[in-house]
């Protein structure tokens, strides 16, 4: 279920660009980052509004990974998690291809009317990527950093997709897999099947082992962890 972690963040450098692979945040301060990702294939895609409404509640920061065409179909919320100082805005891809297969134009493509949409939508363009299905490679990581965007995986994921983790799985899972520097996914376009009835529990007990849940700008602002 989880990807390997490798380092931190895997420096790669390719030519005059430096991209890097951020799977985990520093371990030196006690925070953990959830991130939601809102995934479009081109067809209808849902709002989970319980999600943020359970974020909201307990004034947990997070990072919203969003395709450009869930944006394109999510105006107004779109516009509202913007301007939610809880949250920052992610690029996901714009129709959530498997990113690794396609040609780099395609790749910049995705890349790049994503960004355009979220920045005409929101006035704010997004920092970071989130590669779709968790696939990415160096070539990936290159181009997205040519289009000005940093490349953010994860440690745990939560397994909230799998419509067989119930809130107490769901919930168990990530705190048991959560330590310093962690990067939870989950989900928020109604395909993280528990997602928000297991958010208290989540929050609560992160919060109860210590952890400050931080947005991943804030997550990656500590000082800067050693390869082990």
């Amino acid at each position: 279920m989880l990807l390997p972690l490798l380092l931190i963040a895997s420096p790669l450098w390719l030519g005059a660009v430096p991209a890097d692979i951020v799977r985990r945040g520093p371990v030196e301060k006690k925070r953990v980052a959830l991130t939601f990702d809102a995934c479009s294939t081109g067809g209808p895609t849902g709002y989970d509004a319980a999600v943020i409404r359970a974020l909201r509640d307990a004034k947990a920061p997070a990072t919203l990974f969003l395709s450009g065409h869930w944006a394109e179909s999510h105006p107004a919320e779109t516009l509202e998690l913007a301007h939610d100082p809880l949250f920052e805005l992610g690029n996901h891809a714009y129709v959530h291809p498997h990113m690794t297969r396609l040609s780099q134009a395609r790749q910049r493509q995705e890349l790049s009317r994503t960004q355009q949409v979220l920045s005409q939508a929101t006035g704010q363009a997004p920092r970071y990527f989130r590669p779709p299905y968790g696939e990415v490679n160096v070539e990936l990581a290159r181009v997205a950093a040519e289009e000005g965007l940093r490349t953010i995986e994860f440690d745990v994921a939560s397994g909230d997709a799998d419509k067989s983790f119930k809130k107490e799985r769901l919930t168990g899972w990530v705190l048991k897999e959560a330590k310093a520097g962690s990067i939870v996914v989950l989900h928020m376009n109604g395909r993280g099947w528990h997602t928000a009835e297991a958010l208290p529990g989540i929050i609560e007990g992160l919060r109860a082992r210590g952890f400050e849940l931080a947005k991943v700008s804030d997550l990656l602002e500590a000082p800067e962890a050693k390869a082990p």
